[in-house]
């Protein structure tokens, strides 16, 4: 008996999936995907039909982070007057977060992808979400390495205390990665049992996911399903709410960084007590 699931993850990891390509990806696990792409040919994992599904993402730390446009298109996927075909219906089944394994994780650029992650799923999903360490060093590597532990050991605490349901995996630590053009040096023999690796380390991710799936939709999709007005939702969702007020912090900072320059401090104040007051915060 099958049935049919619906993943979010990078378009890298859903070529090696498939074993070739089948989607446009960039040549490391890093996300730019600004919409919902999906491949519509699921592949058999435990007997399940599963349909992979590229979803917007926060990226790392060091990024050009915009959690306000990601909220906004997330409230928009999930608002009934959006017409076109949502992917993610009716229920997200599981979901896997990537991370860059040499990112440092309590830096506040990953703290705040947590925090805005987590109002997205809300508290009861994350026992179906398996986090994704990728870009481990190969043993030989031994200084990389040894940083690579390191990083996993904080990245494996914070996960563990805010998302205690989830998993936390490692992608391809044992056979390591090359990129594209490290791979366009090898023989047609040796290309090949690479990407047969990375293939079967991607399957051995949905296993893991494939254990506990989802029985309930994701809460930004449940606290849009009366409809509000997405503006409004801002302030009505937890993701909202929660993108607002790291809106304000950051407002306030600035307020405070620019201190010198009244005129700009003021406004950046300004801002920040209006959109406080809208929201209730």
């Amino acid at each position: 008996m099958s049935s049919k699931l619906q993943l979010t993850l990078y378009l890298q990891f859903i070529n090696d999936t498939y074993g070739k390509k089948v989607a446009d990806s960039t040549k490391s696990l890093t996300s730019d995907t600004n919409e919902i792409s999906y491949v519509n040919r699921p592949i058999r994992v435990n007997d399940h039909d599963v349909l992979l599904v590229d979803t917007i993402g926060l990226g790392g730390s060091g990024k050009n982070h915009d959690r306000l446009s990601f909220t906004w298109k997330w409230l928009s996927i999930f608002h009934p007057g959006n017409d076109r075909n949502n992917p993610l219906e009716p229920i997200v089944k599981g979901i896997l977060y990537f991370i860059d394994i040499m990112d440092v994780a309590m830096n506040e650029d990953n703290v705040r992808n947590l925090e805005t992650f987590k109002a997205l799923v809300g508290e009861e999903v994350p026992e179906s979400v398996v986090f994704v360490t990728t870009k481990w060093a190969t043993d030989a590597e031994r200084n990389t390495r040894k940083r690579n532990e390191n990083s996993f050991v904080g990245w494996g605490q914070k996960i563990r205390r805010d998302f205690p349901k989830a998993l936390i995996v490692r992608l391809d630590d044992t056979t390591g990665r090359l990129d594209e053009d490290d791979l366009n040096d090898l023989s047609s023999a040796e290309r090949r049992k690479k990407e047969g690796q990375y293939h079967d380390n991607a399957i051995k991710v949905l296993q893991q996911l494939l254990t506990k799936t989802a029985t309930r939709p994701i809460l930004v999709q449940e606290e849009m399903k009366n409809g509000p007005l997405l503006l409004k939702a801002l302030k009505t969702t937890t993701l909202g709410r929660t993108t607002l007020q790291h809106l304000i912090e950051d407002l306030e900072r600035a307020a405070g960084v620019n201190s010198k320059a009244r005129g700009i401090a003021l406004y950046a104040h300004a801002i920040a007590q209006l959109i406080r007051k809208w929201v209730g915060l």
